[in-house]
């Protein structure tokens, strides 16, 4: 396995976690490659959804790629206890423009270690999920990439995007406050919108701006999505809208909605879980899913191309 690691800026990195392309004596495969964006509701970045899933992937068969986009808080600290130090200019999109600069960057990677970018997947959990379902929104809208300061020439076509859990609205608070069973969550509520918008109280415009089921168009690549119907922070009816809208249009997509888990299980498995409420059996079955949809997906378009 080779790790290389890239400085986006002093905050953001990307790490490329790529196995050997010598599966046996000059016997030669090429992996796809799988960008990986943990969540953490653009305060922090979950660890759960982090490593553990990146090397899960990597166990998989595919290169894996992992974001570490900037956040609002400089480090992650108990808010019971203490006033978290926090960076004012991050906030959307300087996560989708890192998300962007990591596609640049790997563009560069192909040419030394041979990466095979026409088969790129992308995985977004919860807030992760909002940047990388932005940028299945946004990716070849070039007007819209230069208004937000992002040269859409660095974009890359996606053969799918993954979204666990997605956050596909700005209205994050809203959730958390109305939430029954998540108390831990609500003590990020005073930072959230400073840490999403920029602001305290964001206008409309702004909030419009990163409602993406409103902005859902054809270009959206391939989509798989699963979430637990028992999740309290992201709206399961955004992502029911999410599908509704991809059969709309003939886009395919491929949903699973599990009756049991919380939010932010990550693997869901004992691997990462801090106790027993973040393993479900059921909602772990998610990997292998993903797995499946993706191996489909990468051989459906390997026929096409041949």
């Amino acid at each position: 396995m080779i790790e290389v690691t890239r400085r986006l800026n002093d905050r953001a990195s990307l790490t490329l976690y790529m196995l050997d392309q010598e599966i046996s004596y000059q016997v030669i495969k090429e992996h796809p490659t799988l960008i990986i964006c943990p969540g953490g509701s653009y305060l922090f970045r979950a660890k759960k959804e982090s490593e553990p899933v990146a090397l899960t992937f990597l166990a998989r068969g595919y290169n894996v790629v992992l974001l570490n986009y900037t956040t609002y808080f400089e480090e992650r600290v108990d808010l019971k206890i203490d006033v978290p130090k926090v960076d004012s200019n991050s906030h959307y999109p300087q996560q989708l423009s890192e998300l962007v600069q990591t596609l640049k960057i790997l563009k560069e990677l192909s040419v030394e270690y041979k990466l095979d970018l026409t088969r790129l997947f992308l995985l977004g959990f919860s807030a992760g999920g909002h940047i990388a379902a932005s940028y299945a929104v946004h990716w070849n809208d070039y007007e819209y990439l230069n208004k937000i300061g992002i040269d859409g020439r660095d974009c890359l076509k996606l053969r799918g995007i993954l979204l666990a859990y997605p956050m596909l609205t700005g209205d994050l608070g809203d959730m958390i406050s109305k939430a029954k069973k998540d108390t831990s969550i609500k003590e990020q509520l005073p930072y959230l919108n400073n840490a999403i918008y920029g602001t305290e109280q964001p206008t409309l415009v702004q909030k419009e701006e990163l409602n993406l089921i409103h902005q859902i168009n054809k270009t959206i690549p391939p989509t798989f999505l699963w979430q637990s119907l028992q999740d309290e922070v992201t709206p399961v009816s955004d992502s029911l809208k999410w599908m509704v809208k991809l059969t709309e249009l003939n886009i395919e997509c491929e949903s699973h909605f599990f009756g049991s888990g919380k939010h932010g299980m990550g693997l869901a498995n004992s691997i990462a879980a801090k106790n027993s409420s973040d393993e479900d059996i059921a909602c772990s079955k998610w990997v292998e899913l993903a797995d499946l949809w993706m191996k489909r997906h990468d051989y459906i378009n390997i026929v096409e191309e041949a």
